[in-house]
């Protein structure tokens, strides 16, 4: 199991690019995430049923004050942006967020049990 810290990532980008990323939306898509692993027949009804969901591209935790991107496998599109665009920046920005130093892979042993906060990682 892996988690890597969005709030890390955040910090790393330059200036330059968090301010060209503040008030982004990305939109979050199941089908989208589960075409990447072939798995790309939907009826209609589940397309009506589960449409892409806007959510911001970067998010404020409201405990810490600390804001991190808020990017996952679900996030198909950009809004405003052509799709190769939105696909290209999608790409770069996960390179940028799953380095090494913002992931923790952990090793299960039993007896483990690992807590996470799913709005910063």
């Amino acid at each position: 199991t892996e988690f890597c810290d969005m709030r890390l990532a955040w910090e790393a980008l330059p200036l330059a690019d968090q301010a060209r990323l503040e008030g982004l939306t990305a939109y979050h898509s199941i089908m989208h995430s589960r075409a990447t692993y072939g798995f790309d027949e939907w009826s209609r009804e589940e397309q009506k049923r589960f449409p892409p969901i806007p959510r911001p591209l970067v998010g404020l935790h409201e405990e810490s004050g600390r804001k991190s991107l808020l990017l996952a496998s679900h996030v198909a599109d950009i809004a405003g942006m052509a799709r190769d665009e939105s696909a290209a920046l999608v790409r770069e920005l996960t390179a940028r967020a799953t380095v090494t130093e913002h992931c923790y892979a952990h090793r299960w042993t039993q007896g483990d049990l690992l807590l996470w906060d799913n709005r910063c990682v």
